[in-house]
């Protein structure tokens, strides 16, 4: 947790940072952030293509994936900053999808839904769980 702590402290500064060049003061950014994250969730599913594109011939790309997947997650980070980050933890109660596909879409509906309720948690685990899914562990990376 120490870490992820760390990780919410790193992202607050670039935030600040990007408010303070961008002239972004009493802006509320949670719905450009959210739309951000769902956006570099698409460009990391588009670095998969066997995930999903069952027209396609292409073939998996992890190393540019895993970079997409680093962005999503400085996007997390930030909507955390915003609405709370003691909200954002894992909960492991919260299953994984049975299919990357379907984690995907998961991760995309938590995501516009912390615009209308409390599912920090869902997304961080969803997200987590999307990782894993994808190899995209502590231990690997």
């Amino acid at each position: 947790m120490n870490n992820l702590s760390n990780l919410f402290e790193t992202q607050k500064l670039l935030d600040n940072r990007i408010v303070d060049e961008h002239n972004l003061h009493g802006e509320d950014l949670l719905p450009k952030k959210i739309l951000s994250l769902q956006v570099e969730l698409g460009e990391l599913a588009n670095e998969l293509p066997e995930v999903f594109k069952f027209w396609s011939k292409k073939k998996n790309n992890y190393e540019k994936a895993l970079v997409e997947y680093c962005d999503c997650l400085h996007f997390i980070l930030s909507i955390g900053n915003d609405v709370g980050t003691e909200y954002f933890y894992y909960e492991p109660m919260i299953k994984k999808e049975k299919d990357i596909t379907t984690q995907f879409i998961t991760v995309f509906n938590y995501a516009y839904l912390i615009l209308q309720d409390d599912y920090c948690s869902e997304l961080f685990t969803s997200f987590h769980n999307l990782g894993e899914m994808l190899g995209f562990t502590p231990e690997k990376n």
